[in-house]
């Protein structure tokens, strides 16, 4: 075996067990964010986000031009308890999740009938837990 690939193999057998970790991260994110905030966002009822976005995170975004800031708790309480008329219509997916330590960003998209929304959520694992700490949003009407 020529030096240079040896030591290419050498690097990945050391590196295997951070991307294992950073794997086994990544599907926890993806599946808070399907268990808090679709679930949240598919029933109509904020319940599910707490205790999984932190009380003193915001949710911001801009409207007309200005910087719009809502705390988590008035987030969550804002869901109306009942699914959207157009429910079965919408769509969920979790595009992307980056994560160093305890530390992650994750992108989701939300299609709906009449708007696309793109969320950037930051977490950070708290207790062996990943918790929403920020979400910031855009929205585009269809």
């Amino acid at each position: 075996m020529r030096p240079l690939t040896f030591a290419l193999l050498a690097a990945a057998a050391v590196a295997a067990p951070s991307a294992r970790a950073q794997s086994a991260d990544e599907q926890a994110i993806r599946q808070a964010i399907e268990r808090h905030y679709f679930a949240a966002h598919a029933t109509g009822k904020g319940d599910p986000l707490r205790g999984w976005f932190v009380p003193d995170g915001r949710m911001m975004s801009v409207q007309n031009g200005q910087l719009r800031v809502v705390p988590s708790e008035t987030y969550i309480g804002g869901f109306g308890g009942a699914p959207a008329a157009d429910e079965a219509q919408r769509r969920r997916r979790v595009v992307m999740v980056d994560v160093a330590g305890d530390a992650a960003i994750a992108k989701v998209e939300l299609e709906y009938p009449a708007a696309k929304f793109v969320d950037y959520f930051q977490l950070l694992k708290v207790g062996g837990e990943w918790k929403l700490v920020n979400k910031i949003f855009n929205r585009q009407p269809k």
